[in-house]
């Protein structure tokens, strides 16, 4: 009777300690969730903007009014990266304790196995994402000024127009302004299928948490 009765308890003890996880879990899928959708809504506004940078023809790109909206938009919307980082407290702690033991729901124990491969896909893209970026940089270093960033955009703020006047070349090699338009080129694309990826992923982790929701009847 004693060894049944221990065995029930260590078993009642390990459904709450289950049902802990996946509350943690719950919370973890909550903030990406959140910064899922922040990162995709910038995303898609430098998306725009990129799009906006290569309507405007570099074949006149020395000409004032030229060169100061090409480096308009490129600061504006090419200066930053709005990278996804999911939240893993609750994949580390299980996996301290042993890996996915603890889950006896084999569905939900596959599930969350499922979440954590398709983490490490946008993971792998993230480096496509972020060396286009480095290469999209290095070359537009070769040929604006990025020290009159701050100058530039002090004007935009004050007429509300983009600088006609404003010097910003340090180069007027036609093939490098070419080549930084092969990279804008390139970045919008692994920009464009990266945040893809986010939205596929976003309403993956909506479905995953109504499942575990269901599953272990948390409200």
């Amino acid at each position: 009777m004693v060894f049944f009765a221990e065995t029930i308890r260590e078993h009642i003890s390990e459904k709450h300690r289950e049902k802990d996880y996946i509350i943690g879990l719950i919370n973890n899928l909550q903030s990406d969730t959140s910064n899922l959708k922040g990162k995709i809504d910038r995303n898609d506004l430098e998306l725009r903007g990129i799009d906006s940078l290569m309507k405007i023809s570099k074949n006149n790109f020395t000409n004032y009014s030229v060169q100061d909206s090409i480096f308009f938009y490129a600061i504006k919307y090419t200066f930053d990266l709005h990278i996804f980082q999911f939240n893993d407290l609750t994949l580390v702690q299980l996996r301290n304790a042993g890996g996915y033991s603890f889950i006896k729901t084999s569905h939900v124990a596959d599930s969350i196995a499922l979440y954590e491969s398709r983490n490490n896909n946008i993971k792998i893209q993230e480096r496509f994402y972020t060396d286009s970026y480095a290469q999209m940089m290095a070359s537009f270093k070769q040929i604006f000024d990025k020290t009159l960033s701050n100058k530039f955009f002090q004007s935009y703020q004050m007429t509300k127009k983009i600088p006609s006047d404003m010097y910003v070349l340090i180069s007027k090699d036609e093939e490098k302004m070419h080549l930084l338009y092969n990279d804008y080129w390139t970045f919008y694309r692994v920009l464009n299928y990266y945040n893809y990826l986010l939205k596929v992923h976003l309403e993956y982790l909506k479905e995953f948490m109504i499942l575990l929701k269901r599953d272990y009847d948390i409200e």
